[in-house]
C-alpha cells in the first residue's frame, strides 16, 4: 500500500513537471531588464515572463478579437494621423465605386 502511495505521489509530482519548455535566445540587456522587474514584483522570473505572455497572449477564440489600450492608443494615433494628411477630411464613401467595379467584372466575365 505504501508503494501505491508513493507511486500517486510520483504521478502527481511529475505530472506538475510535465509542463512544456521553451527557450528564447534574448539580448542581455533585455534580460537584466526582465530580472529587475521580476525582483521588483517579487517574482521568479519565469512567473514575470508567464505573466507577461498570459496577458499578452488571448487565452482562447472568444479573446482574439478584443483589443487591449496599446492597440487602441495606436488606431487613435493613425486615425489622427490619416485627418492631419487629409486636411480634415474623412474618406469618401467607397460604396458607388466597390458596386462599379463589380458590375465591369460581371461583364468581363460574361464575356468570356
Amino acid at each position: 500500500m505504501l508503494k501505491n502511495q508513493n507511486s500517486n505521489n510520483h504521478n502527481k509530482h511529475s505530472e506538475k513537471r510535465k509542463r512544456p519548455r521553451m527557450m528564447v535566445d534574448i539580448n542581455p540587456e533585455l534580460l537584466r531588464r526582465i530580472k529587475i522587474a521580476a525582483a521588483q514584483k517579487d517574482l521568479s522570473i519565469r512567473e514575470y515572463v508567464e505573466d507577461i505572455l498570459d496577458q499578452a497572449v488571448p487565452s482562447d477564440k472568444r479573446e482574439r478579437g478584443r483589443l487591449n489600450s496599446v492597440a487602441i492608443e495606436d488606431l487613435l494615433k493613425t486615425r489622427e494621423e490619416i485627418m492631419l494628411k487629409r486636411q480634415g477630411q474623412p474618406f469618401s464613401d467607397s460604396t458607388e465605386i466597390i458596386r462599379q467595379m463589380r458590375e465591369e467584372r460581371s461583364e468581363h466575365l460574361g464575356n468570356l
